[in-house]
């Protein structure tokens, strides 16, 4: 069976199935918090959903039903995921809930690993994806 894929990395973003590309974003999470700060801020969380729906939504009618996987595993995900193989849905809205508090409330949030929550949710989000799978 065909997977979904999205591969993280400092270069790019990168959705594919069956080793053909689908969506690739250049500059992965710089693109999508361009402009801001070291500290991210709210306005930096809002601004990378819009960037990172922007992305998506041209190609998002091709992601539907699929389980997404990581190959790479969790990587800049990881704190929040830990050694979970797999999350749902709504496991990965609950940890960006959680992370725009953090945000809102002025705590640390590391930068490129929130970028990296936004379009992992976006993705499930605008792809209707049933559950993410993360393999090392």
């Amino acid at each position: 069976m065909s997977a979904l894929q999205l591969r993280i990395s400092d270069a790019a973003y990168e959705i594919s199935v069956d080793d053909t590309v689908l969506a690739r974003l250049p500059g992965g999470a710089s693109t999508l918090l361009a402009g801001a700060g070291e500290r991210v801020r709210e306005l930096d969380v809002e601004t990378a959903i819009e960037r990172a729906e922007d992305w998506l939504m041209p190609s998002s009618t091709s992601f539907h039903a699929f389980t997404l996987v990581l190959p790479e595993g969790a990587g800049r995900l990881a704190p929040w995921f830990g050694s979970d193989a797999s999350v749902t849905p709504e496991q990965v809205e609950c940890v960006f809930n959680r992370v725009v508090d953090d945000v809102a409330a002025g705590r640390a949030a590391q930068r490129d690993a929130v970028a990296d929550l936004v379009v992992l949710r976006e993705l499930i989000h605008h792809g209707a994806l049933t559950a993410v799978v993360f393999r090392s």
